[in-house]
This record gives C-alpha cells, sequence and structure tokens, in this order.
C-alpha cells in the first residue's frame, strides 16, 4: 500500500476469481440484451416491408456480434488471477480506473461486513469487497474505514 498526497492510499492486489465473474455478469446480460433488440428489429423490419432476406442479414449480424462478446467474456472470466486497483481517500473508496472505475461514499454505508479476507459494504443498492495484498493492510483499511462510518451502520463480523 502506498501513500499519496492528501492522505489518499493506493493499493493493487489479487480478489476472488468468483466475485470477479460476478461483477462481469451484468455486462454480459446487457450485451445479450442488445442481441435480442437486433434480431426483433430486424424481424419488425423485414415484416414491414415484407424481406426476409433482411432479417437473415440482421441475424447475422447479430450471431457475429454474440461471438465477439463470447470470445470477450470468455477471456475475461476465464482470468485466473483477477486483479483490482484500490483508492481510499478521507470521504470514499475508489476501485477500478477509467471509466470502470467505482466510487463508494463512507457516507453511504448501510452495512459493513468484515471477514478475514475482505471488507464488503454496502449502501441502499450497491455493494462493493474491499480486498488488501496483507492482513496487516486489511486490519488498517478495517480501522481507516470504521471512523469514517455514520452512526447508523450495521456491522457484521464473519
Amino acid at each position: 500500500m502506498e501513500t499519496r498526497q492528501n492522505n489518499t492510499y493506493y493499493w493493487f492486489c489479487s480478489i476472488e476469481p468468483e466475485y470477479y465473474r460476478s461483477k462481469l455478469r451484468p455486462g454480459l446480460y446487457a450485451c445479450g440484451g442488445i442481441a435480442v433488440f437486433i434480431l426483433v428489429f430486424g424481424g419488425v423490419m423485414a415484416y414491414m416491408f415484407d424481406d426476409v432476406t433482411s432479417f437473415f442479414i440482421v441475424a447475422a449480424c447479430a450471431v457475429v456480434y454474440m461471438l465477439i462478446t463470447a470470445l470477450v467474456f470468455g477471456l475475461a472470466m476465464s482470468a485466473k488471477d483477477p486483479r483490482e486497483s484500490y483508492e481510499m481517500t478521507d470521504t470514499n473508496i475508489k476501485t477500478g480506473s477509467g471509466r470502470s472505475s467505482e466510487y463508494f461514499d463512507f457516507k453511504k454505508i448501510r452495512q459493513i461486513t468484515f471477514t478475514r479476507k475482505y471488507i464488503e459494504i454496502k449502501g441502499k443498492v450497491r455493494r462493493m469487497r474491499i480486498y488488501t495484498p496483507t492482513e496487516e493492510e486489511l486490519d488498517f483499511v478495517r480501522g481507516y474505514i470504521m471512523n469514517r462510518l455514520p452512526g447508523d451502520v450495521e456491522m457484521k463480523y464473519e
């Protein structure tokens, strides 16, 4: 774990593969929904213009789209040692980088679960798991977060 300016802590570590896969599933479902939309749109257009050939062209495009989706998500889900970056400030914790970043404000935590491997924080809708490279760093992160929690947070220990 390294300290950056303004009391910002940054670290990069392995996460559980099953948790990593569960984070990918919504994207996979969204791609499947897009493929279904393309097929329905192609069917409606073929019906409106009475042209079955155009439906087969659209269906072929949807199949190519799903093959690319299967390849990309198949490679992502086969990762044996997925890794995640974390950045913790006085007000929030961030996972990921760039457009795939996820922020969780300490004020919005409703429930926090402490385990030996990770800390799981939950809000109204969202949840996030926080992993650290060592148990000592996990203890530090646990204390850091606990000092910034609102008073009505439910705490669990597993």
